[in-house]
């Protein structure tokens, strides 16, 4: 009795086994697809072709830069024309402070040809010609015909050893007196006459009895213009 249980619940054991496998292979999960690593290379993008045409630049090149050319030098002085000029200054520009009274007050350095045939003196007058009249800075006469030029700063005395003279300026003093215009700037003339006589003056005369004394005898004449003012 006792082994016909026995052997009834290992039947009944058999039976029931098999279902209880069947229910768990139905209701197991699928097995999940394994998700791709971070490391794993992924294809590389096709580039893609550009979709605009580049626009050609429409700047036109600079020119490579070019050195500014040097000046032209000044032309030497013909000796042959009787031309007056100055190292210190050219025609119509300023006069170096130098030569004035907010300096040292020293006349300039002057040059010139030769004067004509027959000339026998020469004589200078410089003037401030912006002023009424035309002031008198400086008287020079009975300059030797052979006479090539004037060094700056000649002295302020009355006789020379080559019998050249001065005469008196506007401020009533012999030699030269530089430019000091009150206001400016002003115009100043140095006029170079070529004569046919020696003057016979005397020292510190002044413009009007020299120009009376010229007038008739002057062979050429030339002239340079500087200008100051401050």
């Amino acid at each position: 009795m006792k082994r016909n249980l026995i052997l009834f619940l290992l039947v009944t054991f058999t039976l029931i086994t098999p279902g209880i496998a069947g229910c768990k292979s139905t209701n197991a999960q699928p097995t999940p697809t394994p998700i791709p690593s971070a490391t794993t290379a992924l294809p590389s993008a096709t580039p893609l072709p550009p979709t605009e045409t580049p626009i050609p630049s429409t700047e036109t090149p600079l020119p490579p830069p070019t050195e500014t050319p040097e000046p032209e030098p000044t032309a030497t002085l013909d000796p042959t024309a009787f031309e007056l000029r100055s190292p210190a200054f050219g025609m119509e520009e300023p006069i170096p402070v130098l030569y004035t009274c907010n300096d040292k007050d020293i006349s300039p350095p002057l040059e010139w040809g030769a004067p004509p045939e027959g000339a026998q003196s020469l004589v200078l007058l410089m003037e401030d010609i912006s002023a009424p009249g035309g002031l008198v800075h400086w008287i020079l006469f009975n300059i030797p015909p052979d006479t090539r030029s004037l060094p700056e700063a000649v002295p302020t005395q009355d006789h020379f050893s080559d019998g050249r003279q001065q005469g008196m300026n506007q401020m009533l003093e012999l030699g030269y007196f530089g430019p000091c215009p009150l206001p400016g700037p002003n115009r100043y003339r140095f006029r170079l006459y070529a004569i046919d006589i020696m003057l016979d003056l005397e020292d510190g005369v002044m413009k009007i009895p020299l120009k009376a004394a010229i007038r008739g005898h002057i062979l050429a004449e030339t002239e340079i213009i500087g200008v100051y003012g401050r």
